[in-house]
C-alpha cells in the first residue's frame, strides 16, 4: 500500500502552518486533468510551451497559464534555450518538497499514457532529431572545426584516459574489457585511445557523412578492431536482440560506453540513458563528457545543438532511474568560457 503523502520528519521540516501550505499549494497545483498530464509527459523529457501546445492542442495562453500555476507551485522548473523557455519536472532536493513530489510523480508514472499523446511525443522528438541529422549532414565537412571552436578533445583527453584507466581493471589479456561503444564519435578523434584499451571497439554514429569521416581516420591510424555502424542506441539495442547467439561481436555487452559532446546535440538524452543502460554488459561503465549548462545560444547555429548543455544532477538523476550508478566525476574549465563536465555511471553487478 502507498505511503501517504506526507511531509517528511527531521530537519527539514516545516514549522507550523508552513508544511501544511507547501502541501496545499501542491495538492492546489495539481488538482487538474491537464496539469497532472502535462507533469506525465515531462517525465522522459523538457518541452518548450507551443510543443506542449500541440501535444494536447491547447491555445497558448491557456498552457502558459497552466505552467505558471505548475511553476509557482515548485512542481515544473524552467531553463531557457535561446529564445525559447523549456519546461521539465522539478529536481528532488533536500527539503519538505522532495517527499512529496516524488510520491506525486510515482503514481503519475504509474498510470499508462494516453495514446494520441504518445504519437504526439514520439512526432515532437522525431522533428528534434530530424533538425539535428539535417545538421550534420550538411555541416560534416566543418564539424570538427566547428566543434573545435567549444570543446576540442585534445582538452580532456587526458582526463578520459585516466578516469577510464582507474575504473576498467586489466583482464587476463591484458586489456580492460572486451568492447567499448563511442556514440557519436565525430570524425573519430578518440577511436585510438578505445582502440588501444579494448579488444573491439564499435562506432556508432547515425550520421552517414560522419561515419565515412570516421572510417577514413580508422583507416589513416591503421585501427583493425573498430567496426562502424549506422544508427543511434535504439538501433544498437535491437540489433543485439536479433544477434542475441552469444557470438556476434555487435550482440556482446559492451564493458565500456563513451558519449564526448554527443548529448547536447540528441533529442532525447534521457531515453539514451535507457538504452545504455541495456547495452551494458553488468558492471559496465557509461563515461559521458558534456557542457554544463550555459547560455551561449549561438553554438546552436554554429554546431547544430539542441540543448545549451546540462546540470549534472540531471545527468545523474537520468542515470539513476535506469540503473547506472555515478562512480566518478570531473570538470574542466575552457577559456571560451564552457566548462566541461566529465561522468563516469557504473552498471550494478549481478554478483
Amino acid at each position: 500500500m502507498p505511503s501517504p503523502l506526507t511531509a517528511p520528519a527531521g530537519e527539514d521540516s516545516l514549522p507550523g502552518d508552513a508544511a501544511f501550505d507547501t502541501l496545499a499549494s501542491i495538492l492546489k497545483a495539481a488538482a487538474d486533468g491537464l496539469r497532472l498530464r502535462i507533469l506525465q509527459v515531462l517525465r522522459h523529457d523538457s518541452f518548450g510551451v507551443l510543443e506542449l501546445c500541440n501535444l494536447f492542442c491547447v491555445k497558448q495562453s491557456a498552457m502558459s497559464h497552466h505552467l505558471k500555476v505548475l511553476s509557482n507551485a515548485g512542481l515544473v522548473s524552467t531553463r531557457r534555450q535561446g529564445n525559447a523557455i523549456f519546461y521539465r519536472r522539478a529536481l528532488p532536493a533536500a527539503s519538505v518538497r522532495a517527499t512529496l513530489l516524488a510520491e506525486l510523480f510515482a503514481s503519475l508514472d504509474a498510470l499508462a499514457m494516453d495514446a494520441t499523446v504518445q504519437v504526439a511525443i514520439d512526432r515532437a522528438q522525431q522533428h528534434r532529431s530530424e533538425c539535428s541529422m539535417k545538421f550534420f549532414a550538411e555541416h560534416s565537412e566543418q564539424f570538427q572545426a566547428k566543434q573545435d571552436l567549444i570543446a576540442p578533445i585534445d582538452e580532456y583527453r587526458g582526463t578520459l584516459n585516466e578516469l577510464l584507466d582507474t575504473l576498467l581493471q586489466p583482464g587476463e589479456d591484458g586489456l580492460p574489457g572486451k568492447q567499448a561503444v563511442e556514440l557519436g564519435p565525430g570524425e573519430g578523434h578518440y577511436l585510438a585511445d578505445l582502440a588501444a584499451r579494448f579488444e573491439h571497439v564499435i562506432a556508432l554514429d547515425n550520421a552517414e557523412a560522419m561515419l565515412e569521416r570516421c572510417r577514413r581516420t580508422a583507416t589513416r591510424k591503421n585501427l583493425g578492431n573498430i567496426g562502424f555502424i549506422h544508427g543511434n542506441t535504439r538501433d544498437l539495442v535491437e540489433l543485439g536482440e536479433q544477434l542475441n547467439t552469444g557470438g556476434a561481436v555487435s550482440a556482446r555487452k559492451a564493458n565500456c560506453i563513451v558519449a564526448n559532446m554527443v548529448m547536447h546535440h540528441n533529442a532525447r538524452p534521457q531515453q539514451i540513458f535507457s538504452e545504455i543502460a541495456q547495452l551494458l554488459a553488468p558492471g559496465g561503465v557509461f563515461v559521458v563528457s558534456e557542457l554544463c549548462q550555459h547560455e551561449q545560444d549561438w553554438v546552436r547555429g554554429a554546431a547544430g545543438d539542441v540543448w545549451l548543455g546540462f546540470e549534472e544532477l540531471q545527468l545523474k538523476q537520468w542515470a539513476k532511474a535506469c540503473g547506472l550508478e555515478k562512480v566518478a566525476g570531473s570538470y574542466t574549465a575552457m577559456r571560451n568560457g564552457f566548462l566541461i563536465q566529465i561522468l563516469a555511471f557504473r552498471k550494478q553487478s549481478n554478483d
